[in-house]
């Protein structure tokens, strides 16, 4: 066993009430890893949250097992990426099989200047880690064994009614996050459905203890034989676990699917197509997994908002589920925060389904073609598929199809809070505004550009003179306007100056979430303080629209 499930003490209504705790800025419903991410975000902007979960343990399984590169740093943001890597399992390759040939070999190892790149671990380990970070603030109260029977909306808050074994209570909160994944009933009880496609194929998924005598990766078979023309997806992760996901056959009854006899059964013919005999394996869960490709039609309502998988979901096909979930937390957390505390217009929460609504239905555009090549739902797609299969033995020409890893991040080329344009004939095609900027040395001392990125804006000055005046005016008029913001004065000869193409001047505007809200070869203070406040949606400067 790699993690002992433990029951948590249940905190009663009577507790809660004896201390007055039936109030708080913002409640989070689920205790998932979007839900504790969105917590800790929020603790680091000194915003309290109460995050309530209805189940009584951490998560059983390996459950969202991948995470990239860019959420390695979201965790790094959150005080938990070096305990997730000294646990966590890299990896970087990935082999397609038809039958027992291999048709494609992908390879995703990260740039050499980056920290990280792709890397498993259970969910199980990430829900232990965030909470072990959140032990670390008062701002954060985790409540197992609370489950949400009612909310109520109302102008200035939001009114729940929370059931526990021990009795009932009432809590409020100005805002509400739910992160209570796909069977969640917040967005039910505010009239929102689901949009997209539902596809009727299903993997029972295997979380086994054992040691393989092969390289980590994430391995895809075609038609195996012990299978035909369905498809296995093969994972490993940290403590000798492996991960086998199977697909159903057409008609086959998933519960008798999931029988123990059943299960070994594939598992032991899996392995001896493998060629790997006699292999003493512990079954450690079974479970049931549906592909849906789907997208509430709004992240935030009123006053409540949607992260994770209670707002989209994801094919598993690419690892972007949990993945997408950090993001959402990392966008939303930051925007939340400084509208809670009144320093940005109510409406800079709006954005966050701008964006993150944007980012999901391009994912899911991409994944279309994935999902169906995978999964087969019709008869005519599955003999295009063994036409493509066959092909692809010898011809290279459709690797995209088994590559859905090697897709850049989203970029916020079209975010009303871009305060430059995305592209600019002025710089390279790297970098643009609305874009992740990539990590690597940034100081003559060595230090990482990411390590010195904090929870606010920062504006990066490249510059080889410290104490130029114009400088003290940047950070003279970027204090002005936002307390919080930094500069940071950069050299012109480094890695990281490189990567942003920058020159002696050049200015880069990045937002909390490290996006880049704006970039200019020379800027005057006062037009930099404007850009600021248009990024922030800053109180002091906002107006509504009539």
């Amino acid at each position: 066993m790699y993690f002992n499930w433990e029951e948590f003490p249940l905190t009663t209504p009577e507790q809660i009430i004896a201390a007055g705790k039936t109030h708080s800025p913002v409640v989070v419903i689920g205790a998932g890893p979007v839900g504790l991410a969105i917590a800790l975000g929020l603790s680091q902007h000194n915003v309290p949250c109460i995050v309530l979960e209805r189940r009584t343990t951490i998560s059983k399984g390996s459950r969202a097992l991948a995470m990239t590169r860019r959420s390695l740093q979201i965790l790094d943001h959150l005080g938990v990426g070096k305990a997730v890597m000294d646990m966590a399992m890299p990896w970087s390759e990935g082999w397609t099989y038809y039958g027992k040939d291999m048709v494609h070999y992908m390879n995703i190892a990260p740039p050499p200047h980056e920290k990280h790149g792709q890397t498993n671990l259970q969910q199980c380990w990430m829900e232990q880690l965030l909470l072990d970070q959140i032990g670390k603030t008062p701002l954060v109260e985790v409540r197992y064994g609370h489950e949400v029977a009612a909310l109520t909306p109302e102008d200035t808050q939001v009114v729940l009614s929370v059931n526990t074994a021990a009795g009932n209570y009432t809590l409020s909160a100005d805002y509400l996050v739910a992160a209570d994944g796909p069977r969640g009933t917040t967005r039910r009880q505010l009239g929102l459905d689901y949009e997209g496609t539902s596809y009727t194929q299903q993997f029972v998924i295997n979380d086994i203890i054992c040691q393989l005598p092969i390289p980590a990766g994430r391995r895809l078979y075609f038609n195996p034989p012990y299978l035909p023309g369905k498809a296995v997806l093969m994972h490993g992760a940290p403590f000798n676990m492996w991960r086998l996901d199977f697909q159903l056959l057409d008609g086959q009854d998933a519960d008798e699917e999931m029988q123990p006899e059943k299960v070994h059964a594939r598992i032991k013919a899996h392995f001896a197509m493998m060629g790997l005999d006699n292999i003493d394996y512990e079954l450690i869960l079974t479970s049931i997994y549906r592909t849906n490709a789907l997208s509430l039609p709004t992240y935030n309502k009123e006053r409540v908002l949607f992260a994770g998988d209670a707002a989209h979901q994801v094919p598993i096909f690419g690892g972007r589920g949990v993945n997408h979930g950090y993001a959402d937390a990392h966008n939303l957390a930051w925007k939340l925060a400084r509208v809670v505390k009144g320093v940005s217009a109510p409406q800079l929460l709006s954005t966050y389904t701008h964006e993150r609504r944007g980012a999901i239905l391009d994912t899911l555009a991409e994944l279309t073609k994935t999902t169906l090549f995978i999964t087969t739902p019709s008869p005519g797609i599955s003999l295009m598929r063994d036409a493509v299969l066959s092909l692809s033995i010898t011809e290279k020409f459709l690797n995209n199809l088994f590559d859905p890893y090697a897709s850049p991040p989203y970029e916020y080329t079209d975010s009303p809070l871009n305060a430059a344009p995305a592209k600019d004939p002025a710089f390279a095609s790297r970098s643009d505004v609305g874009a992740i900027p990539p990590d690597g040395i940034a100081t003559q001392n060595g230090d990482r550009l990411y390590d010195l990125l904090g929870p606010c804006f920062t504006v990066l000055v490249f510059s080889d003179t410290a104490s130029d005046p114009a400088i003290l005016a940047f950070e003279s008029a970027v204090h002005a306007t936002d307390a919080d913001a930094r500069v940071k004065v950069l050299p012109t000869q480094c890695q990281i100056a490189d990567l942003f193409d920058a020159k002696p001047g050049t200015v880069y505007l990045l937002r909390p979430d490290q996006r880049v809200a704006g970039r200019w070869r020379h800027i005057t203070p006062d037009a930099l303080a404007g850009a600021l406040a248009h990024a922030a949606l800053s109180t002091a400067q906002f107006q509504e629209a009539p």
